[in-house]
């Protein structure tokens, strides 16, 4: 049984447990987001969900073109390699979603918002974590 003091004393740290446990969850949860950040890219959409760029330079498009392979946006499916490299990083606030293929370094500086969530995906994650932390926070306060 836990006392009313106990209790209060557990809500008042609920906060720092909630962030701690949401960051694990979100990393636990890594392969999804992964996914949703790969159909993003996929369909040439950043984190605002706005069109990373409207198109390819001409030569390159005309290139790609000849390829039979679609110029109206930026693909970032490339060879695969980007995405099967994509990790789920804790930062200070949250997660990040990294890569280690040394083209990443170039995506990042030349589509800035590339990274992350639409907030339509992040949404349905945010439901996955409230979900799972739901019962975790019940058991946190009265165990």
């Amino acid at each position: 049984m836990v006392t009313f003091d106990e209790f209060v004393s557990r809500f008042l740290k609920l906060g720092p447990f909630i962030k701690k446990r949401s960051k694990e969850l979100l990393v636990q949860n890594g392969e999804q987001i992964k996914e949703m950040v790969k159909e993003q890219h996929h369909a040439g959409v950043n984190r605002d969900n706005k069109k990373m760029q409207s198109g390819y330079s001409p030569g390159y498009a005309k290139r790609r073109k000849k390829k039979g392979l679609q110029t109206s946006f930026v693909d970032l499916h490339f060879t695969g390699k980007y995405h099967k490299t994509l990790d789920i990083v804790p930062v200070k606030d949250g997660v990040d979603v990294q890569s280690t293929e040394p083209y990443a370094y170039y995506l990042r500086g030349s589509f800035p918002k590339m990274a992350g969530l639409t907030p339509k995906n992040a949404e349905l994650m945010s439901e996955v974590i409230a979900r799972l932390l739901a019962v975790e926070i019940k058991k946190y306060l009265v165990a």
